[in-house]
């Protein structure tokens, strides 16, 4: 049977699908500004995880957010998939093409676009996964764009200000995320000395970060400590703090969607390939060494030089260098 050929004029509806990591749910907004600004009628849905869901409700260029449960089993994926499968989707397009997000559009599309991975034969349309030393981890998704004939690059973030809350926090501030996963944090020598050296700036350093990260911040005895609070509240005290400092996780993201100027450290990972979208304002600090990238499961040093090797010094310098203070 010949597969029908989708054009722009048969797209009234389409799903848009990013699960899982924060960072690129973030990105993801960026495939759908592209579309939005090809063309304007198509209605988007984003089907993002329940936990990062406040982020996109008043977002510009996605008509309806459609969250899902973390960690659902077979039976209620299936279930779900079914209820998608009602609002008659024309399209869908799996932005990380894992096994549950391409199990989920194969259920509830005719037409499919993902990237190549061992569920491409769910997809109507594939594209191969382009890692490199140049290329960023959005322009993977930007490829599978091209079946819509839309030859374009990301742009800036489109979010909307976040309202303004008031923490009680009555002197400027410099908000810092050290922690994530194992290999990609800061010891808890380095975030005292990055504090302290804020301190000496004259600014309060503020913590944020997960629940789970919340102990460990407490245990650094320095300035406030934030973490734990919503995504949408993040975003609020990053608008309004003098600096960003974090490591590669989901909360650089998170900042950059806003205008405050961020210094990104990263460790295993290339930056070139998860750096926070952002043309300026933005500052990477990192080693180059010949054992990175690696794929952050196990370091072969007894700690992880690529990130525990960046002297605080060397933060500060480049806080100075933002913020014009000699």
């Amino acid at each position: 049977m010949l597969r029908r050929h989708i054009t722009k004029k048969k797209i009234k509806k389409l799903l848009l699908i990013r699960l899982k990591k924060l960072g690129d749910t973030i990105l993801g907004t960026l495939v759908a500004d592209a579309i939005k600004d090809f063309s304007p009628e198509i209605e988007i849905h984003y089907l993002v995880e329940e936990n990062y869901a406040e982020l996109f409700y008043d977002h510009p260029s996605i008509d309806r957010v459609v969250k899902i449960k973390k960690g659902l089993n077979f039976k209620e994926t299936l279930i779900f998939s079914l209820w998608l499968k009602k609002e008659d989707y024309d399209l869908a397009i799996d932005l990380h093409s894992g096994i549950r997000s391409s199990f989920m559009a194969f259920l509830c599309c005719r037409e499919r676009y993902g990237l190549k991975t061992s569920t491409s034969f769910l997809f109507t349309k594939t594209k191969p996964r382009r890692i490199s030393s140049v290329s960023h981890h959005i322009e993977n998704q930007f490829q599978l764009l091209n079946f819509l004939e839309i030859e374009t690059t990301p742009k800036e973030y489109r979010f909307p200000p976040p309202a303004h809350i008031d923490f009680g926090i009555q002197k400027k501030y410099v908000l810092l995320h050290p922690f994530s996963s194992p290999l990609k944090s800061l010891s808890e020598e380095q975030a005292i000395g990055i504090a302290e050296g804020i301190e000496n700036l004259g600014f309060i350093p503020v913590f944020v970060g997960s629940d789970e990260e919340k102990e460990g911040i407490e245990r650094l005895r320095k300035g406030i400590n934030m973490a734990g609070i919503s995504l949408r509240e993040m975003r609020s005290l990053a608008a309004e703090a003098e600096i960003f400092i974090g490591v590669d996780s989901g909360l650089s993201h998170l900042a950059s969607t806003t205008k405050v100027p961020i210094i990104a450290i990263f460790g295993p990972h290339l930056s070139q390939w998860y750096k926070p979208w952002r043309r300026k304002n933005i500052v990477i600090i990192e080693k180059d060494l010949p054992c990175r990238p690696c794929s952050e499961k196990k370091c072969q040093f007894q700690v992880p030089i690529c990130i525990r090797s960046i002297k605080p010094e060397e933060i500060i310098n480049k806080v100075k260098e933002l913020l014009r203070i000699f």
